[in-house]
């Protein structure tokens, strides 16, 4: 039975009262004493100098600091902090400890090398649950076994996959290159008929730029780029950053082509490094903007490391020898779905200052703060230190940004063709959005209803917008 330091407290007091008289009984000790918590002063020290909402932890008497780390840490924080969903909260700011922290860079360690949402399905369905992949990342066992977007996975090392998160996730774990699958796959989830696709874990680069190219769609040239998270990526040998790189030589083929339009494709983007954001933001702004504000930092005003500053459309990504490119756009319209957030509203946001940025999807997450990494003892913080506005001050976004057309690609959507695909369900409504030529509707109606449990994206997200300390 494990028994924790409160229970140890009490435990100690009541032997203590059992062996005293009276007048001899102690109140129990409710100081704020860390001297054998130092992990906890840290703690402690650490937010109330540099939590967005430092007034409102509470007061050190009404702390325990003989709390486990992580309770102790989220006993600190406000409602403010998060989200609100179906009665339950959670929180941006987070703790971890070191050994099971984030990566230096999104992409780092083992996979298989495919997303996916799972569902529960009902009506007439031969499998109660199944996972739907979203995308396959090039070079990975998945693509190498043929595995493809909108393949139904129905069974896991020969069982059918379990209504348990939790018992999914232990079977998909990638924790050593050992790691291996065998996938059931069918084009159908109400169907038996099923390939076997055998997967082992291997290092696979998830570059964010998964896919760029010129369309012409309607009489017009439109650029199309599926960005999947803000991240720099691994530096070369001559400090260079991988994916920052890619993305610049993305902007210098737009630019070289002159689109007449820009989709941007931030379905699948949870957020990042504000680096990158500031990045992308600068190659897709109109020329004139470059200079300006691309967005501002709102620290909460106590004397520490962090005041209030502006970010701006840097114009040295465009100098000679910087790679970037400037497609001085006139409007810009951004894919969106619940799970765009952070880096990608700010990347909305900044830009809405300057452009028309019109959206097709869903509700954006709706995470206008940003957050920063305190590591010491055994654990990583990661509490929410700054809120974002634009150059406008404008930061009232935490319901999310409303889409101009709202579209949901898991509703009813028989056929998922692949991303990039001018019949994909998402792609396909804002080419007509753009050209004005919209089509009979082209959803089928033949598809089970879904109810959506768990998404592997969401171990992408960040707390907010991440900071440079």
């Amino acid at each position: 039975m494990k028994i924790n330091r409160q229970s140890i407290k009490y435990l100690l007091w009541a032997i203590l009262l059992c062996s005293c008289t009276e007048k001899e009984v102690p109140e129990p000790d409710s100081s704020s004493d860390y001297s054998e918590y130092p992990e906890n002063e840290w703690i402690e020290k650490t937010m109330r100098r540099y939590y967005l909402w430092e007034d409102e932890i509470p007061k050190k008497e009404k702390l325990d600091p003989e709390e486990e780390p992580e309770s102790f840490f989220y006993s600190l924080l406000t409602e403010k902090d998060g989200k609100t969903r179906n009665k339950t909260h959670y929180y941006y700011s987070s703790i971890n400890a070191k050994s099971s922290s984030t990566k230096s860079y999104q992409g780092e360690g083992y996979s298989y090398g495919f997303e996916f949402q799972y569902f529960q399905i009902l009506n007439y369905a031969d499998y109660e649950y199944a996972l739907l992949a979203l995308y396959v990342l090039p070079g990975s066992p998945a693509e190498k076994e043929g595995l493809k977007r909108g393949d139904w996975i129905v069974e896991i090392n020969g069982k059918p996959v379990s209504g348990n998160v939790q018992t999914l996730l232990n079977a998909l774990d990638t924790t050593s290159p050992e790691a291996t699958i065998t996938l059931g796959v069918t084009d159908d989830p109400r169907t038996s008929v099923k390939s076997s696709k055998t997967l082992q874990a291997a290092t696979v680069e998830d570059n964010p730029v998964f896919l760029h190219k010129i369309i012409t769609y309607g009489g017009k040239r439109i650029a199309y780029l599926v960005y999947n998270h803000f991240t720099s990526g691994p530096t070369d040998t001559t400090g260079d950053e991988l994916f920052n790189n890619t993305l610049r030589d993305a902007f210098r083929q737009f630019k070289a082509e002159q689109p007449d339009e820009f989709i941007l494709d931030l379905r699948y983007n949870g957020g990042g490094l504000v680096s990158c954001a500031q990045l992308m933001a600068t190659m897709l702004a109109p020329q004139s903007a470059l200079g300006d504000i691309f967005c501002k930092l709102t620290y909460n005003g106590k004397e520490n490391s962090y005041q209030d500053r502006t970010i701006k459309l840097d114009k040295k990504y465009m100098e000679e020898g910087a790679g970037g490119a400037n497609v001085d756009l006139k409007r810009l319209y951004v894919i969106v779905s619940s799970r765009t957030a952070s880096a990608s509203e700010a990347v909305i946001n900044g830009l809405r200052a300057y452009i028309p940025v019109i959206l097709v999807g869903e509700q954006t997450e709706g995470k206008n703060v940003g957050s920063v990494t305190f590591d010491d003892y055994d654990w990583e913080l990661h509490p929410i230190v700054s809120r974002l506005s634009n150059k406008n001050d404008f930061s009232d976004y935490e319901d999310g940004f409303s889409p101009d057309l709202l579209c949901d690609e898991y509703k009813e959507i028989k056929t998922y063709y692949d991303l990039g695909d001018e019949r994909e369900y998402m792609l396909r409504a804002t080419l007509e959005y753009i050209t004005g030529s919209g089509s009979a509707s082209f959803r089928s109606s033949g598809q089970p209803s879904l109810i959506p449990l768990y998404n592997s994206l969401d171990r992408k997200k960040t707390n907010g917008v991440q900071l440079n300390r």
